[in-house]
């Protein structure tokens, strides 16, 4: 556990007025839909693969100029126009000097002009920094990438190939699209980069809960063709199940 500068967190007001609504059934709503841990219905995966390539087939090839895929690439097997500074692989104690918050999908999420994303298109916000910080960017943004519109672009792009990927695909398109549930989500509170490689991170969440309290989950990610992409589990869920959790532990965001 690596050590966190603590700053005090307001409260943030309940999303929902009826006092009905359980607390850990509303955040774990939100992670339910956003990882899309459903049943595939036993569906063989030899069929799943099939079905995933032909939803991801129209959004490989014909993206935008400025898209990855569409970027000779450059030194260091890096796309072109995607320079970050590298060097530091110290994991973080204290939040980037330069954090910049950002709306995207329904969520504020964090960035930083020196680990990333340097690039926002409009289908996807990519080329985070080789570091423990740019991987946990990373881990924050693309997840909520794939709740949007531009979902099959992003999955086809920043999330690793492979079956976990295509059982992500193929649950999500029998979700119908994204889900109204992420708006019960709270904020983003803290971060803690559990493990960190050249090539791979594990990246802990800590996320306010809209009826008090805080919840973390964890997301992994891989280095691939020249940044970050996230790694599903086996069976396609981008975030672990959400636990309650204390913020003594994590690197505050702040403001």
């Amino acid at each position: 556990m690596f050590g966190a500068r603590r700053n005090r967190i307001p409260p943030d007001e309940p999303f929902y007025k009826q006092r009905g609504w359980i607390s850990s059934a509303v955040f774990l709503g939100f992670f339910l839909a956003m990882s899309l841990v459903s049943t595939i219905y036993d569906t063989p995966s030899t069929d799943i693969a099939d079905d995933s390539r032909k939803m991801l087939a129209g959004h490989v090839g014909p993206l935008s100029p400025g898209d990855p895929q569409h970027v000779r690439s450059g030194p260091g097997g890096r796309p072109q126009n995607c320079r970050t500074d590298d060097r530091d692989s110290t994991p973080p104690t204290a939040a980037p000097p330069d954090v910049r918050w950002q709306k995207l999908v329904a969520l504020m999420v964090p960035t930083s002009p020196s680990a990333g994303p340097l690039h926002t298109d409009s289908a996807m916000w990519w080329c985070f920094a080789r570091t423990p910080t740019g991987a946990a960017l990373a881990a924050h943004i693309i997840p909520v990438q794939l709740s949007g519109p531009a979902w099959r672009t992003v999955a086809a792009q920043q999330m690793v190939p492979g079956e976990p990927r295509d059982r992500f695909v193929t649950s999500k398109a029998r979700a119908k699209g994204t889900s109204s549930s992420q708006n019960a989500m709270g904020r983003f509170a803290g971060f803690s980069v559990d493990s960190y490689s050249h090539d791979s991170a594990t990246v802990r969440l800590l996320v306010t809960n809209p009826m008090g309290g805080y919840r973390s989950t964890s997301v992994s990610v891989r280095w691939r063709d020249g940044d970050w992409k996230v790694a599903a589990a086996d069976n396609g869920a981008l975030y672990t199940s959400a636990q309650r959790a204390n913020p003594s532990g994590f690197v505050i965001w702040g403001a």
